[in-house]
């Protein structure tokens, strides 16, 4: 029996079924996790199989008020039945029994004792009836077309009504009836039309029809009577998986894009972007609009259907229409040329929306107001100034009471009812404005000129209208493309077309009559980020000042995603490594998450929520940002139109115009996210993974970070029951390959930790674990970003910590060109500087690994091993000594023993340890082979190699020692082996990460703990006292 114990899991959920009223069941990999949905928490976990990931769970048919009822569980070619006790959620495992193939459906189905029995339906479109209790075959039935199958669903209660609907590979959905006992029975229906891989079926809850996914993106709703598809369904923009039922006469379907398509009449409905990639099973309430999903990254997710409004038609929308010419020249207040008027179609120049009403500015001057209530119009100004031909229109966006109007003169009005306010700001024409509520009736205006002149404005109804400041632009290019005043008046965020966010200080404030003002003062940038957003423009900025005086700004970019910042006031200007910072502001980027694949048009705050304006494929849909969902969509005109959306507690109302038209919908402002039951880890490809032990609210905790394919590095906590995401932060472009931690030099712990990441691009970037905070949170703060020596294609393929002295840290980095360099990092300061460099003819291959060790006579030797089976040893000791001048940079690295043929091919792995005066290097080979090599340190030579050939079925991913010198390895053959220093085999486990990349040891108190991770994450314990 395997000593290998797996504790922690999070992987792929592939299926889901609610249970009961309150309990729901999901697949994480071979267990079976049960969920309360009114408690919202993992309840009881259920290892059903060793080694193979569940498909499918099916409850047993029945009597709902039944306390306790059987689940039919299988997966590949396993089905076994658990009994679940609902009123303690207690699990009682069963036999497992062994299928003659692998299993694409299960179902319940009575014989004729009214015995409930299952009947699976198997690959090659075959079904067998078996008994619940023994796992013996009742009977068994052929279908006629032996074809493989992707999908396949059963229905019927009794032996004598099963029906199977099968989902070929050949695009095609046939149903049979399984009921002829023993015999091959024929096709009953066959249905074509799917033009790729049918991989889901499911029959209605009548059996009249049926719902098939396929690879072609699309969902066909099928008529078993009239024997065709009354509905085909599209919308993805991927393969969908399955498709369910839910409450009324909604379809819910789930895809590989990530998202939950809702349907009705033919329509979606609504969508539910639940993870980046592959929501696999939803599954229906049998009482209610209750959806669950089962996410690719892991994750349980919960929400109600219909509770949100999608607008799918502009028809459906209220319009608006500009009075007719007939009506408007009979106005008495309306002084205009009628002559004009047929020369020149009025339209709508610009507009602003209030709860019960629109503000329009039109071309031939008029500002006009229209009521909602009882459809009229009414003139607030008629030809007013500058404004024929030109108006820039932006309206305050909580209440929509406000409105600026920028004029052709340069003069700006502010439109409150039917009072207008009027200054000359500017000497041209004014291009860009925005107008915030700062107070009751105290009101921000930011406005930008065609010559880029930025002035801000502080304007109340008792008071005359103040300037606030001039803004200074670093840059005589720079172009406004949003801007944002906190509550307070003491911060200025701006954002500008080409990507990058700039911060303002107002410190020095006089104050009349209540107001905070100056008008002579000229405001400085304090700090700038360059291109946060690439160089894509940043369209929306918010800058919050909470009860502490912490400032929290957040950016929105054409990119599509978020940024927030924290701003750390009196802090040296070296603080900063990716900011400019001018004056004695400096920002850190906390986060970076995309929000749309669109673009954002505005950030919004309401009650403590941050809501994003995106615009994707002719949609405005407004994204809560922190739960990730979408809030309202409607179909509209496109980001590039006139658009507004004013936002309160409990709804939103939205207008843009389209044709001459004024298009507005008031809607329902959704307070449901969904609910999270478990969070997902990454829906992609984890390469990197680091335990490290922190101090946080006075306690020490065991975190893993995780790295990997999207660029996101995730801390995650392993609790008594599940593993909890504490921080997720992206700040890589691209993949990261590698993470390594900083040893502390802090005998009884640092409270803030340091470790590095590095990928493709060639980024290696410092993080400060920030554990400050007395409740249990971490955070990530990006501490330094090395320099990109040459090509940004390269990608540095692995790292090693070689020592630490105080603040100064050396680093060993791997690249994909074959070059090695050293790397000197201070902490304090937060810069990276290249000491040291070897050519890449040195290697003359890609680098795959690295690995150091301090020799006991004082040395530091780096190891590398490449592509070519060869590891090349490097003495550093020099540098890190003091006997080079490291201001010199790019010195040439120093090979002092090259190993030859120590693989056959890749070294994809290493790590080293020093016994005594040898030096061990274990190492895992493209090869499947794992060597242990004895090096001599004084001078280094080869001592001896051990090999141990296939010792794995595939390539080697990772390896590491455990107690002495006992290796632990993990393959992309899914397992998990432990050898002795004569490369003997001790102990195995099959881990069910697929492509397992990354390895971790780790000891926790008197275990060891191992951690995989790959496409989803895995922890083994095994006892210290065994290695």
């Amino acid at each position: 029996m395997s000593r290998l114990v797996p504790q922690y899991r999070r992987l792929p959920s592939t299926a889901i079924v609610f249970l009961s009223d309150n309990l729901l069941a999901a697949a994480n990999g071979s267990t079976v996790d049960i969920y309360d949905v009114q408690l919202k928490t993992l309840v009881c976990s259920c290892a059903v199989f060793d080694s193979v990931r569940i498909h499918g769970i099916v409850a047993q048919l029945g009597d709902v008020d039944s306390r306790c009822i059987e689940v039919l569980v299988f997966g590949s070619k396993q089905w076994t039945v658990i009994r679940v006790h609902l009123d303690n959620a207690r699990v009682e495992p069963s036999t497992v029994f062994y299928a003659e193939d692998w299993i694409k459906a299960g179902h319940w189905v009575q014989d004729d004792k009214q015995m409930w029995q299952v009947a699976l339906a198997l690959a090659h479109n075959q079904v067998l009836v078996m008994d619940s209790t023994h796992g013996n075959s009742i009977y068994n039935v052929q279908c006629a077309e032996r074809c493989i199958l992707y999908a396949a669903a059963l229905y019927g209660a009794t032996m004598q009504t099963l029906v199977v609907a099968a989902g070929t590979v050949f695009n095609k959905v046939l149903v049979w009836d399984a009921w002829t006992k023993d015999t091959e029975a024929q096709v009953r229906v066959q249905l074509s039309g799917h033009e790729g891989v049918v991989f889901g079926v499911r029959f209605s809850k009548d059996g009249r029809k049926i719902m098939s996914t396929s690879d072609d993106r699309s969902v066909r709703v099928w008529n078993l009577d009239e024997k065709c598809a009354e509905a085909v369904l599209y919308g993805h923009g991927a393969r969908v998986w399955s498709c369910v039922e839910a409450g009324g006469d909604w379809l819910v379907s789930a895809s590989e894009d990530g998202t939950c398509r809702v349907w009705r009449s033919g329509e979606t409905e609504d969508v539910w972007r639940l993870c980046p990639k592959n929501v696999w099973a939803v599954a229906a309430h049998r009482n209610g609009c209750m959806v669950a999903a089962a996410c690719g990254n892991g994750a349980v997710c919960m929400w109600t259907v219909g509770g949100r409004q999608r607008i799918e038609r502009i028809d459906d929308l209220d319009t608006i229409a500009l009075p007719d010419p007939e009506q408007t020249l009979n106005w008495p207040d309306r002084d205009m040329d009628p002559a004009s008027d047929s020369r020149e179609r009025e339209f709508i120049r610009g507009f602003a929306l209030t709860w019960d009403s629109a503000l329009v500015v039109t071309n031939h001057g008029h500002i006009l107001r229209h009521s909602t209530a009882n459809n009229s119009w009414h003139m607030v100004a008629a030809k007013y100034g500058a404004l024929s031909g030109y108006a820039m229109v932006a309206a305050e966006s909580k209440a929509g009471k406000v409105a600026a109007v920028g004029m052709r003169d340069g003069t700006v009005l502010l439109v409150c009812g039917n009072s207008i306010r009027n200054a000359q700001l500017h000497t041209c024409s004014v291009q860009w404005l925005t107008v915030t509520q700062r107070s009751d009736n105290v009101y921000d205006v930011i406005t930008v000129d065609n010559s880029g002149d930025i002035v801000w404005s502080l304007v109340t109804w008792d008071a005359v209208w103040q300037v606030v400041a001039r803004i200074e632009r670093p840059t005589a290019g720079m172009r406004v493309a949003s801007a944002a005043v906190s509550h307070d008046g003491q911060w200025l965020v701006i954002g500008s077309a080409i990507g990058s966010v700039y911060v303002y200080k107002h410190g020095d404030l006089k104050t009349i009559d209540g107001l905070r003002t100056d008008t002579t003062t000229v405001l400085q940038v304090a700090c700038v980020w360059p291109q946060a957003h690439g160089r894509h423009t940043v369209s929306a900025v918010s800058v919050n000042v909470d009860a502490n005086g912490n400032v929290r700004i957040v950016s929105g970019g054409r990119d599509g995603w978020v940024c927030t910042f924290s701003v750390l006031d009196s802090v040296p200007v070296d603080a900063a490594p990716d900011a400019v910072c001018v004056g004695d502001v400096v920002l850190h980027c906390t986060s970076r998450v995309q929000v749309t694949r669109g673009w954002i048009e505005q950030l919004l705050c309401v009650d403590g929520r941050l809501l994003a304006v995106t615009f994707f494929r002719k949609r405005l849909e407004l994204v809560d940002v922190e739960a990730a969902h979408i809030v309202v969509s409607t179909v509209c005109a496109g980001g590039a139109k006139l658009w507004q959306v004013v936002v309160g507690s409990a709804e939103v109302r939205i207008g843009f115009v389209k044709s001459g038209l004024l298009r507005t919908v008031c809607a329902p402002l959704s307070q449901s996210a969904p609910i999270v039951l478990a969070t997902g880890i990454s829906a992609t490809d984890i390469r990197a993974v680091c335990a490290i032990d922190v101090q946080v609210g006075g306690h020490q905790m065991h975190v893993a970070l995780l790295g990997g394919e999207d660029g996101h590095i995730r801390i995650i906590k392993c609790n008594d029951t599940q593993l909890d995401v504490l921080t997720n932060v992206r700040r890589h472009r691209s993949v990261i390959r590698c993470i390594q931690s900083i040893p502390s030099i802090c005998l009884d712990g640092d409270a803030n930790r340091f470790v590095l990441s590095a990928g493709a691009g060639s980024e290696l970037r410092c993080w400060r674990l920030d554990s400050s905070s007395s409740d249990d949170e971490l955070a990530l703060v990006d501490w330094a970003q090395a320099p990109v020596l040459d090509d940004r294609d390269i990608r540095i393929m692995g790292i090693a910590v070689v020592h630490r002295e105080l603040s100064i840290v050396w680093i060993a980095a791997v690249y994909s060109d074959a070059s090695v360099v050293l790397w000197r990092l201070d902490i304090d300061h937060q810069t990276f500087s290249c000491a040291g460099r070897a050519a890449s003819d040195i290697h003359a291959h890609c680098v795959l690994s690295v690995a150091s060790v301090k020799t006991n006579d004082g040395r530091y030797l780096v190891l590398t091993g490449a592509s070519d089976g060869q590891i090349i040893v490097w003495d550093v000791s020099a540098f890190i000594t003091g006997t080079v001048d490291v201001t010199k940079a790019n010195i040439a690295l120093e090979a002092v023993l090259k190993v030859p043929n120590v693989h056959r091919s890749g070294v994809n792995t290493m790590c080293a340890r020093v016994n005594g005066a040898d030096i061990v290097v274990a190492s895992g080979g493209d090869d499947c082979s794992i060597s242990l090599t004895w090096i001599g340190s004084t001078p280094p030579s080869v001592q001896s190699i051990t090999r141990k050939e296939l010792a794995h079925a595939s390539a080697i991913q990772s390896v590491s020692f455990l107690g002495g010198f006992s290796i632990c390895s993990v393959s992309t053959d899914q397992r998990v082996a432990v050898w002795n220093q004569h490369l003997e085999l001790q102990d195995m486990a099959i881990t069910l990460v697929s492509d397992p990349s990354a390895l971790e040891v780790s000891t926790i108190g008197d275990d060891t703990q191992i951690m995989i991770a790959g496409i989803g994450f895995e922890t083994f314990t095994m006892p210290c006292s065994y290695q």
